[in-house]
C-alpha cells in the first residue's frame, strides 16, 4: 500500500476510491450501490473492473438503500454511497430496511460537513453525524485525511455491524503518515498537552493542530485528540485527557447539536463532569472557498485559538 506524503494536497474521497478498489480485488463479495455519483466518489476504477458488482440507482437514495439491504440479505459485503447531504432522503429506509433487520451495510457519505463549500448550504452535510449516531448497531467513522482512509478501509470491510463513513470533497493537506495508528473505536492523541484538550474529527483535526502550534507561542499547552470514531466512542482516552487538562473544547464540522461535541459531552457528563465548550455550526452555512467558509462558521485555527483564550 502506497501512502501519501504529509503536506500533499488530496481529497479524502480520492483515497477512498483507490482503497475501495484494492479491497474489492481481494473480496469478491464486495458490492457498491451508488446514487448516480460514481465519479464524485471516485468509484470509476471499481466500476470498470467489476461492472457486475456495481449498481447505479440514479438520483434515488431511498431505492439505493433498499437495493443495498437486499444485497446484504443475499450475503454480499454491501456498500451504498452518495453525498452525505442527500442521504437524509433515505433515513426512513435506513431505519426500516437496514436497522430493523440488523443488516451489515456500510453507508458512504461523501462531501461531508462544509467540504462542498462552493456548492452552497444545500450541499453541505451538517446533520449526518447526529442522524447516524442515533441508530442502534451503527458505527460512525469520520475520516481525517487520505492516509487514514487507506488504513481504515480494510477494517471497515471487515467490521461486524453496519457503519456510516464520512468522506470529504475538498483537497486538503495530508497530515498523518504511515506510522500514525488507526483502529476503529480507538481515538488518537496526536499531540500531548497539559492545559486544555482539543477534540475533533475529520480534516478539522488539522485546524486543531495548527491552533496548538499558535497556542504554544503563547505558553498554552494543548492536547489534540482525533476522535475519528464517534460510535463506538473511546471513553477511556477522552476521560484520561480531561482528567489531565481539566478543560475540553470540541470542534465540529457539523451542527453544534448531535455531532462530536454532543458525543463528548455525553461521555464526560456521565463519567467526569468537566468544563467544556463546543465549537460548531449554529445555523445554515454559506457559499465560498473552503477556508473562507470554515472561518465564517468559526471552526478554523484562528477561531479555535480565540475560543481557547476565552476559555
Amino acid at each position: 500500500m502506497k501512502f501519501y506524503k504529509p503536506g500533499e494536497m488530496l481529497a479524502v474521497r480520492k483515497a477512498f476510491g483507490e482503497a475501495f478498489y484494492l479491497e474489492a480485488k481481494k473480496d469478491k463479495t464486495i458490492t457498491m450501490v451508488c446514487a448516480d455519483l460514481a465519479s464524485s466518489l471516485t468509484l470509476n476504477k471499481f466500476w470498470e473492473a467489476f461492472p457486475d458488482r456495481f449498481f447505479n440507482c440514479g438520483v434515488a437514495e431511498q431505492n439505493m438503500i433498499g437495493v443495498a439491504a437486499g444485497l446484504a440479505i443475499q450475503g454480499f459485503n454491501s456498500f451504498a454511497g452518495s453525498f452525505g447531504s442527500f442521504l437524509t432522503r433515505g433515513v426512513d429506509h435506513i431505519r426500516q430496511s437496514i436497522g430493523h433487520n440488523n443488516l451489515n451495510v456500510k453507508i458512504i457519505g461523501s462531501h461531508g460537513g462544509i467540504s462542498n463549500a462552493k456548492d452552497g448550504p444545500s450541499a453541505h452535510a451538517l446533520e449526518d453525524l447526529a442522524i447516524f449516531r442515533a441508530f442502534p448497531q451503527m458505527a460512525v467513522i469520520v475520516i481525517a485525511d487520505p492516509n487514514q482512509m487507506l488504513k481504515a478501509m480494510p477494517q471497515i470491510v471487515k467490521y461486524p455491524t453496519s457503519a456510516y463513513i464520512r468522506l470529504y470533497r475538498e483537497p486538503l493537506p495530508v497530515f498523518t503518515d504511515k506510522n500514525t495508528p488507526f483502529t476503529i473505536g480507538k481515538a488518537n492523541v496526536l499531540k500531548s498537552g497539559k492545559d486544555i484538550t482539543l477534540i475533533s474529527c475529520g480534516p478539522v483535526i488539522n485546524f486543531c493542530l495548527q491552533a496548538a502550534k499558535k497556542l504554544k507561542t503563547q505558553s498554552i499547552s494543548a492536547e489534540v485528540i482525533d476522535c475519528h470514531t464517534l460510535k463506538p466512542i473511546d471513553k477511556k482516552t477522552i476521560i484520561n485527557s480531561a482528567k489531565k487538562t481539566k478543560k475540553v473544547i470540541t470542534v465540529d464540522d457539523h451542527y453544534i447539536n448531535g455531532g462530536l461535541g454532543s458525543a463528548i459531552a455525553e461521555v464526560l457528563s456521565e463519567n467526569l463532569p468537566t468544563p467544556m465548550k463546543r465549537l460548531g455550526l449554529t445555523d445554515f452555512s454559506t457559499t465560498g472557498d473552503y477556508l473562507d467558509v470554515a472561518k465564517a462558521v468559526g471552526i478554523d485555527s484562528d477561531s479555535i485559538v480565540k475560543a481557547v483564550k476565552g476559555f
